[in-house]
């Protein structure tokens, strides 16, 4: 092993060896010695003639005086200087603060220096190394086996770790207040560092890393639990595996994760993203600057506004947009400013309003009051207990009441208003009109009981004259009947006999309600229109917005369905479930309001506690508690039933278990039908006064109707044909659109998740499909390792859609 001697030189003559040590010592030692004496003295004069004999004879007998011995024992006393202008150690020079190397090779520089491990290396006043391959470097510096330690005061006492860093202030005489590592391969870097924990890092000043695997980086950031991550000038991750990555972010649980400035974590797997944003409940996930998530499994979503955030408090509640609030459990809130205040509430929409228990309103502005209330369309409202109101400006007062159409009103008890503009201020009645403005009630059965509404065709029998009218009267009616079509028929011997149509495979025996599955067939296409412009223009995948992995919604692979709030399930194709433990089993299947359920292919639930029997095909419920138990049925109102294939229930605890009748009420709550104008077709309903006017007027005015009927009805056809048209194939191009709209935007996605660049990917994509076209342009970019987010838009013809998306690894 080479043996190293660097004799002390000063202008010329050797000096008292106690502060540079001799020493046997590694090859890597003596690089290291020889990097910082061989300059040294190829710069120092060479020693003087009358030098040399006294540095041989000291040599010779290193106990004998020199000729210099005494001088140089005098400049020990006064404070001894070791080397050149380019190299130099000072101490007390008189044997107190000499530098030890006790270890096997091992390396002592400075005053007081001491390298007791093997291979040690201790450099500056007071360093030491006290255990092997240990270094230490700069003013009272320790480091301990295998370890680093550099700066005033750095201390490297764990086995493999590396503390650099000296104190702000600097550090007296014994103190250790540099970095400090202290833990196996802990490392720490920055005056004030520390890590003590096995594997621990703590890069910065005063970063902190406690335990094992903690990470701190930045000013005072801290890390004080096991495998904690804390990133940003303030930030501390406390608990066991939590991640704070911002200014002064806090993530205060195990596995909680804060992002952002002033970010809050404090429930256990909590997430908080955002300024100031605050995940509080377990489970609980906030998004957005200020967004607050306070109960278990919650999820509030969009940044606050002039005065509140969005806060999602209650357990498996749902938030969704700035100011937007669900305050109890399992209650969704989705839109600006939108309040879920009760269990079971839902608010959807701007502004939209439900407060109380199992209550839903739907729409902007919307507002459901009443307990299992429902409210359906712009400003629309329903304050009633089991109240519903569906339709722009729709208002639903009375307890049990149903308001059907827009601007339709009921302030009376169990009472119905249908159609746009009507009002029932009486207790269980039915409107379908307004004063001055009724309507015919059309299509109407002729009456077997003494509570049934009585048609025109039974007012013809009374009638005798009427039935001898003769074969003009006949005629005319048999030109009603072939203008109507679908196997319409009428003889004076045996009536009318009813046409029957077929509509995306349901049959329907009066024009009315097929211009009524016609226009709803619509409303549902333009309905699935706006949700795919909404999506960003199409896609297979569906949507699923729920509280936590124990009850959170879903959808089924590939069904294009939505699913949203707790426990909300969406099992068909294009299938929707909106609303605390919603379920909507079969293709096209919608169910909304809170435990809404519907077990049959086409059928559609709103309201709370609402249902659709698995036998029930294309049925429709509407109002808490509606049920239906048989195809084609229809239930409009709270706790109506319909049992009957075909049969229509209107009105609150109205039950209809006849095949292909309409009820309003039930035996021993029966209901008038009022402000129903004069009939004067065959199956119209026929009023009080009618009645009392009996049959002259009837009979004189009979052929002139029909005939006016009948040219009315074949206008009306001709225009139904055209405009039905004309709105098919506006439809087909804007379906071909939105087709092109999301093959664009699938493929321009496809095409930016592929970057690698720091500065992100711009990418574009074509689509087409039937001739329409469509271009798609975004960006996106990686932010650090685990996290992207993108952003894009969609454009084809006057249609428009735009999405962004953020992804974090977990």
């Amino acid at each position: 092993m080479p043996s190293l001697v660097t004799p002390s030189l000063r202008r010329g003559r050797t000096s008292s060896p106690r502060i540079l040590r001799a020493v046997s010592c590694s090859p890597l030692t003596a690089a290291l010695l020889l990097s910082l004496a061989l300059p040294v003295a190829a710069a120092t004069p060479a020693i003087d003639a009358q030098a040399q004999p006294a540095a041989q004879a000291s040599q010779a007998d290193p106990a004998a005086p020199t000729a210099n011995s005494q001088a140089d024992e005098q400049d020990s006393v006064q404070g001894a200087a070791v080397g050149s202008s380019y190299f130099a150690a000072s101490g007390a020079g008189d044997g107190s603060d000499d530098a030890m190397a006790t270890g096997t090779n091992a390396v002592a520089v400075g005053a007081s220096a001491e390298a007791t491990g093997n291979f040690g290396v201790a450099i500056g006043s007071r360093a030491t190394v006290t255990d092997a391959y240990g270094i230490a470097i700069g003013h009272n510096v320790t480091a301990g086996n295998t370890a680093i330690a550099m700066g005033d005061g750095a201390q490297a006492t764990g086995q493999s770790a590396v503390a650099i860093g000296g104190s702000f202030f600097g550090s007296a005489f014994g103190d250790s207040d540099g970095a400090r590592a202290t833990g196996f391969g802990a490392v720490a870097m920055g005056a004030y560092a520390e890590a003590a924990g096995n594997n621990a890092t703590a890069l910065g000043w005063s970063a902190t890393a406690m335990e094992d695997g903690a990470v701190a980086v930045g000013s005072s950031a801290s890390a004080q639990a096991q495998y904690a991550t804390s990133f940003g000038s303030s930030s501390a991750a406390t608990a066991a595996a939590s991640m704070a990555f911002g200014y002064a972010a806090r993530a205060e649980n195990d596995a909680a994760v804060a992002i952002g400035t002033f970010s809050l974590a404090e429930g256990f797997a909590g997430v908080a993203l955002g300024y100031n944003a605050t995940a509080s409940g377990d489970g609980g996930t906030a998004l957005g600057e200020g967004a607050l998530a306070q109960g278990q499994q919650s999820v509030a979503i969009g940044a606050s506004n002039a005065s509140v955030s969005a806060q999602a408090n209650g357990l498996g509640s749902v938030t969704v947009g700035a100011g937007s609030w669900a305050l109890s459990d399992y209650g969704v809130a989705m839109g600006f400013d939108s309040h879920a205040d009760a269990m079971y509430a839902t608010a959807l929409g701007a502004q939209a309003i439900s407060t109380s228990d199992n209550a839903t309103a739907l729409g902007a502005q919307t507002f459901a009051d009443g307990e299992e209330a429902t409210a359906v369309g712009y400003i629309a409202s329903a304050s009633g207990l089991g109240a519903a109101a569906f339709g722009s400006g729709a208002s639903a007062l009375g307890a049990g009441a149903l308001a059907l159409g827009t601007n339709s009103a009921v302030t009376g008890v169990n009472s119905v208003a249908l159609g746009a503009g009507s009002f029932a201020d009486r207790d269980n009645s039915v409107a379908i009109g307004v004063a001055g403005a009724e309507r015919q009630l059309t299509h109407l059965a002729a009456g077997t009981e003494a509570t049934d509404a009585v048609n025109l065709s039974q007012l013809h029998a009374v009638a005798d004259t009427l039935i001898l009218a003769g074969g003009a009267t006949v005629q005319g009616m048999g030109q009603m009947a072939t203008a109507l079509g679908g196997g319409a028929a009428y003889s004076s011997a045996g009536g009318f006999v009813l046409p029957r149509y077929a509509l995306q495979g349901v049959g329907y025996s009066n024009v009315g309600d097929a211009l009524t599955a016609l226009d709803g067939a619509f409303s549902g296409l333009s309905q699935r229109l706006a949700w795919l412009e909404t999506s960003g223009g199409g896609g297979a995948g569906g949507v699923a917005v729920g509280g936590g992995s124990a009850d959170g919604a879903s959808v089924a692979e590939g069904s294009n369905g939505v699913a949203i709030g707790a426990g909300a399930s969406s099992g068909g194709q294009n299938g929707i479930a909106v609303g605390g433990d919603a379920y909507a089993a079969g293709p096209n299947d919608t169910a909304i309001g809170g435990n809404a359920k519907v077990n049959a292919d086409g059928s559609t639930a709103v309201g709370a506690n609402t249902r659709i029997a698995a036998q029930a095909t294309n049925a429709v419920a509407i109002g808490e508690g509606a049920a239906v138990d048989a195809a084609s049925g229809t239930a409009l109102g709270q706790g109506a039933s319909a049992t009957a294939s075909g049969a229509v229930a209107l009105g609150q605890g109205a039950i209809a278990d006849q095949a292909n009748t309409v009820s309003v009420g039930r035996a021993g709550s029966e209901r008038r039908i009022t402000n129903v104008a004069a009939g004067t077709a065959a199956t119209d309903a026929a009023n009080v006064g009618q009645m009392q006017a009996g049959d002259a007027r009837a009979l004189a005015t009979a052929k002139a109707y029909t005939d006016q009927q009948v040219t009315v009805m074949d206008d009306r056809f001709t225009q139904l044909t055209d405009n039905l048209g004309h709105r098919l194939s506006a439809q087909d191009r804007r379906i071909d659109r939105m087709g092109a709209m999301g093959s664009a935007m699938m493929n321009m996605a496809i095409n930016a998740a592929s970057s690698r660049s720091a500065n992100g990917r711009i990418a574009a994509g074509a689509g087409w499909q039937n001739g329409q076209s469509a271009l798609s342009v975004g960006y996106a970019k990686a932010i650090g390792e685990r996290a992207s987010f993108s952003i894009g838009g969609a454009f084809s013809g006057s249609d428009r859609s735009a999405g962004v998306g953020f992804g974090i690894d977990l």
